[in-house]
C-alpha cells in the first residue's frame, strides 16, 4: 500500500471533519405503511391473490407520464385494464394505495414480473428534471415498507435488463425500464424508459435504506480501518467524499476493497475511503452500497455445479453464441471470472462431469460443491 496515497485520503477526510454527524443515530426502525389514502382500483384491473413474502421479489418504479389525480382516475376506470399498488404525488401527503399488496397489479408488461412485483407510480414524466423531495421521500417510504414487510432486498440491481425469469436473481428495487419483454428478454418490455436517467438511484436508495438520505453510519461506525468490504452494486469512487468531487473510477458489483479512512458525512451520504485492491485504486465511496467481506463468490479452480438447466455461452454476455443447455447439477471447476455483463455475473467453467465443455455461465445458476 502506498503510504502517500493513504495519507492523502486521511487528509481529505480530516478537511471535512466539521461535517461529521457522529452523534446522529441511524433510523432503522421497522417501517409503517405510509398510505395517506385508500382508493381501490376497479376490480377488473387487477388479480385477486394471496401473495406472501415468498411470492414478492421486486419493487418496480414507474412514472405516470401525467398527473397524480389523473392516474388515480385511470386505475378506477374499468376500461383501462391497468393498475399499480401505489400512486405517489409530488405534493406532501400524496401517497395513495390502490391495490392491496397481496393482490397482483397489472402494470409491468410482463406477467411473471406482475406476479412477483409491487408497482409504484410516481407523478411526472420519465427523464424529468422536476423530481422533487416529496417524490423521493414519499416513494422511499413506500419502498422501505414493502421491502421490510416482504423481505425484498433493499438494493437497486444495476443491470440494464432484469433476468429473463422474474424468479431468478436476488430481487430488489428496479425501474420499469429494466423489465424484460416477455417475448424477447434481451429487450425492455414495451420500450419503456421510466423513471429514466435523471432519477438519482444512489440518493433514492440511501433514503430507502436508512430514511434520511445518508448511509446510516450513526454513532457506531459500520466499518473500521483495515476492514475488507465489497460493493453490492456498480459503484463510483471519488477523489473526495462529495458527490461533486472528481470521479476516479466505477467498479462492478462484488469488487473487493480495504477500508483506509472514514466515515465522513457529506451531501447526505456516509463515505468511506477505500483501497480497491485488484485495481490498486484509492477513492471515496458511499456506505449504502458496501458490505463486509470480499466480493467474489467463487475462486479459481473451485468446484461448482449448475442449480438448474441453463444455457452456457462462448463468452460472458447474452449476445454471445450459445454452447449448449447444461443440465442441472452438472459439475465442473471455475477457470475464469468473474465478469459482469448484461446484468449478470459470469464465470468461466470447465464442465468436467462427463461433458468436457469450457463455457461461461451466469453466477445465479452456479453453486459451490
Amino acid at each position: 500500500m502506498t503510504g502517500n496515497r493513504r495519507q492523502f485520503l486521511r487528509a481529505t477526510g480530516a478537511s471535512l471533519g466539521a461535517l461529521a454527524l457522529s452523534g446522529m443515530a441511524a433510523t432503522t426502525a421497522t417501517a409503517a405503511d405510509p398510505t395517506d389514502d385508500w382508493q381501490p382500483a376497479d376490480s377488473s384491473n387487477y388479480t385477486n391473490a394471496s401473495r406472501s413474502a415468498s411470492d414478492i421479489r421486486w419493487v418496480v418504479l414507474h412514472t405516470i407520464e401525467g398527473s397524480y389525480e389523473g392516474c388515480i382516475s385511470w386505475f378506477q376506470n374499468p376500461d383501462s385494464n391497468v393498475s399499480s399498488h401505489y400512486v405517489v404525488g409530488n405534493q406532501a401527503d400524496q401517497t395513495t394505495k390502490m391495490v392491496q399488496l397481496e393482490d397482483v397489479a397489472w402494470t409491468q408488461g410482463n406477467g411473471p414480473y406482475n406476479d412477483t412485483g409491487v408497482s409504484i407510480e410516481m407523478e411526472g414524466y420519465a427523464n424529468s428534471t422536476d423530481f422533487n423531495d416529496n417524490i423521493y421521500q414519499q416513494t422511499a417510504d413506500v419502498v422501505r415498507y414493502v421491502c421490510e414487510t416482504y423481505d425484498v432486498p433493499m438494493q437497486h440491481p444495476t443491470y440494464d435488463i432484469a433476468p429473463c425469469s422474474a424468479y431468478d436473481g436476488q430481487g430488489g428495487v428496479i425501474g420499469h425500464e429494466q423489465i424484460p419483454s416477455p417475448y424477447d428478454c434481451s429487450q425492455v418490455t414495451g420500450g419503456k424508459v421510466d423513471p429514466g436517467d435523471t432519477w438519482d438511484w444512489d440518493y433514492f436508495m440511501s433514503l430507502v435504506n436508512d430514511g434520511s438520505g445518508g448511509g446510516g453510519g450513526g454513532s457506531d461506525p459500520t466499518f473500521a480501518d483495515g476492514d475488507i468490504v465489497h460493493n453490492t452494486t456498480d459503484l463510483n469512487t471519488r477523489e473526495q467524499p462529495d458527490t461533486s468531487a472528481t470521479l476516479v473510477d466505477t467498479f462492478p458489483a462484488d469488487t473487493t476493497a480495504e477500508v483506509v479512512n472514514g466515515p465522513v458525512e457529506s451531501d447526505g451520504y456516509t463515505w468511506w475511503g477505500l483501497h480497491w485492491l485488484d485495481a490498486d485504486v484509492w477513492g471515496w465511496s458511499v456506505e449504502a452500497y458496501l458490505a463486509a467481506g470480499g466480493g467474489a463468490t467463487f475462486s479459481d479452480e473451485q468446484p461448482v455445479q449448475t442449480t438448474a438447466d441453463v444455457w452456457v455461452r462462448e463468452q460472458p454476455g447474452l449476445d454471445a453464441p450459445k454452447v449448449q443447455v447444461m443440465p442441472a447439477y452438472t459439475g465442473g471447476n471455475v477457470v475464469n471470472g468473474p465478469v459482469d455483463e448484461d446484468g449478470y455475473t459470469w464465470w468461466g467453467v470447465h464442465f468436467d462431469d462427463g461433458t468436457n465443455v469450457w463455457a461461461w455461465c451466469p453466477e445465479e445458476w452456479l453453486a459451490a460443491v
